[in-house]
């Protein structure tokens, strides 16, 4: 993700414990279902205390709307605040999101939808689906990605979850999907020539192939002088809160849920950048690369 923020704070947020689908290629296991999420007085507690303009970046565990009830408002109520947000989400709800207003929905910076297909049709949920993709490509089209991840585990629903996708989304809004590969399974030369041939197949709507490689972009530095535990954090829905997850130093800064919250004075030397919070972080322009 590479996008301009003058916010100096940025946190990646997994507020929900729970996802309505269940992908057989997703990376949590087990898969979230009916854990603690976080709610508005949890992050109030966290915005009142960094009391700066906060980026905030929902991922994590589970979908981020299924984590909390529409009557709830907890996203607009989060709009209120100084942030700028973006929002991974599967696209099952959307809650309140159709209503809100344009100065709540410019705080919006980045949606990535992901159609995960095999999971919609097998509960019924094409309609629900289609329907939320096009309110989302109506109201922030521009500032979106919308991908579906291929795994060769799923092959035999490739070329119908492209025609799906035609047929109730493309054909209506113009927007391209973009092909994630599944990069935790096991390729062959029979899936990369059936994936070569589909993705030529659906040419004029697919946007392109993608493969995560999150070291990519820190090839030819000796080391990084990271935010973590400063600028950057990464809150999961139990209110735990890491400065980084894979550095044991950096790995406990405190619990929102239990109102502890601390932050190191200085940047961290690491020599290690090659995970997901890693591309964030340079994405937003908050790395420091020697």
């Amino acid at each position: 993700m590479k996008m301009h923020t003058d916010c100096e704070i940025v946190i990646f947020v997994s507020s929900s414990g729970h996802c309505t689908l269940q992908c057989p290629y997703c990376i949590v296991h087990p898969v979230a279902k009916r854990q603690p999420s976080l709610d508005s007085d949890d992050m109030a507690f966290l915005l009142d205390t960094l009391r700066k303009k906060v980026f905030l970046t929902f991922s994590g565990k589970g979908d981020f709307f299924a984590g909390y009830n529409n009557s709830e408002r907890f996203l607009s109520t989060l709009l209120a605040r100084n942030v700028e947000i973006c929002l991974d989400i599967n696209g099952i709800l959307i809650h309140e999101f159709p209503e809100l207003s344009t100065a709540k929905l410019e705080k919006i910076r980045f949606v990535n939808l992901t159609m995960h297909y095999q999971q919609i049709k097998q509960h019924h949920l094409e309609g629900v689906w289609s329907k939320n993709a096009r309110i989302l490509i109506d109201r922030k089209g521009a500032e979106m990605l919308l991908g579906t991840i291929i795994s060769p585990a799923l092959k035999a629903y490739w070329e119908e979850s492209l025609l799906f996708y035609e047929k109730q989304v493309f054909s209506g809004t113009g927007k391209k999907l973009v092909l994630i590969r599944d990069i935790n399974a096991d390729w062959n030369e029979r899936d990369e020539t059936f994936l070569e041939s589909v993705t030529a197949k659906f040419s004029h709507m697919v946007e392109s192939v993608h493969q995560e490689d999150f070291a990519a972009v820190f090839k030819g530095s000796e080391n990084v002088l990271c935010p973590a535990g400063k600028n950057y954090f990464r809150i999961w829905n139990t209110g735990e809160v890491q400065g980084c997850p894979i550095i044991p130093d950096l790995a406990k800064a405190g619990n929102i849920k239990n109102r502890q919250f601390s932050r190191r004075k200085n940047f961290f030397s690491c020599k290690n950048p090659m995970y997901c919070d890693c591309n964030i972080i340079e994405g937003l322009g908050k790395m420091i690369t020697k």
